[in-house]
């Protein structure tokens, strides 16, 4: 059951957290089974998705990428790790 909803309020899901690999130098997903390596936008991306409202997330990423459009890659990163298990909504997160 591949089901697609609709972000409104994205939130990182149960057992997953943002951290910085001060080591390695690396933006890093962690999850029970395994970890993602995260570039500068993905992060930035993630570490806001808190349940704030999608269009707070993208109001608050234009102040921090004002010369990039964000909104396509924001959709297409949420879009991906939510069809992984990553993300998930705040009003459907248990």
């Amino acid at each position: 059951m591949n089901e697609k909803r609709k972000l409104c309020c994205p939130v990182l899901a149960r057992g997953v957290r943002y951290r910085w690999d001060d080591l390695r130098q690396q933006h890093q997903l962690l999850f029970p089974e395994g970890m993602l390596i995260l570039n500068d936008t993905a992060a930035a991306i993630v570490k806001l998705c808190d349940g704030r409202s999608l269009k707070n997330l993208e109001d608050e990423l234009s102040q921090s990428f004002p010369h990039n459009p964000i909104q396509t890659d924001l959709l297409e990163l949420l879009d991906r790790l939510a069809g992984r298990g990553l993300i998930d909504d705040a009003n459907n997160a248990s």
